[in-house]
């Protein structure tokens, strides 16, 4: 079984992968249309459908563990904050260039929100007296890798098209590391036992922590690359769309 710190340090930099689209930033240019449509499909899924599910699988327990209220606000808060934080990343109006830029850092702000979830999930697997913890198999590795490559990618495409040179953004693929810290949330928690007060904080943590990343996760999705479509004479793009939240869905039918 890995380690929670080493399975979580390699999660967080897998992002990094994505590096090499920088090497082709002709064929995103050639492909931008349909490459636009594929990105819009990976926030599709993980901001809607997967961090979705994270808020109502997690009210089902927050909400015995407190009450219907309390779980209620704790999503609604987290939905408004990520909703506002989007805003002030995205809502100003700018050229081309300028904004590409700009969706590029809130990329990144969104992959760190979805690595501090995805890492709040690989915690959670060590905790309790009879934790299962992680084995590596070439498929879990492997789609891991899909999974975080496309996350990466979502940085790395607007930063190549708005002409910015890697060296100014290639560190903006390391927001992918907080998947560390967020590991040992769910194992100081939960480290004694799934008390009530442990699965309440632990969960109330989840669903906010979600709720951040679909509010954030809808903005970048209809401010940032919807935008880049909409109005396109390749309409290949909604293909494109579709078949990246299909395979989105697959690689977690595998990894989670």
């Amino acid at each position: 079984m890995a380690d929670l710190w080493l399975l979580a340090l390699g999660f967080g930099l897998l992002p990094l992968s994505a590096l090499l689209l920088a090497a082709v930033p002709a064929a995103l240019r050639d492909h931008e249309s349909m490459v636009w449509g594929l990105l819009l499909g990976v926030v599709a899924f993980l901001g809607f459908a997967h961090a979705g599910t994270t808020i109502l699988q997690g009210n089902a327990y927050l909400r015995y563990e407190t009450t219907p209220e309390l779980s209620a606000a704790t999503a609604v808060g987290g939905l408004l904050l990520g909703m506002g934080a989007g805003w002030m990343a995205l809502g100003r109006r700018e050229g081309n260039a300028s904004a590409l830029k700009a969706l590029a850092l809130a990329a990144a702000l969104y992959v760190a929100l979805h690595s501090f979830a995805d890492g709040q999930v690989l915690g959670e697997a060590y905790t309790g007296p009879l934790a299962p913890g992680y084995n590596l198999t070439v498929v879990l590795v492997g789609g891991t890798l899909l999974h975080r490559v496309a996350e990466g990618a979502l940085i790395v495409v607007p930063a190549v098209l708005g002409g910015w040179k890697p060296s100014r953004w290639s560190g903006l693929l390391l927001a992918g590391l907080l998947t560390l810290p967020a590991a040992y949330v769910p194992v100081v928690l939960l480290g004694s036992g799934p008390t009530s007060l442990g699965v309440a904080l632990d969960q109330g943590v989840s669903v906010f922590a979600a709720g951040l990343e679909a509010g954030f996760g809808g903005i970048l999705l209809f401010l940032g690359l919807a935008p880049r479509v909409v109005g396109a004479k390749d309409r290949r793009w909604a293909l494109g769309a579709g078949l990246a939240f299909t395979a989105m869905l697959l690689v977690h039918f595998l990894v989670e």
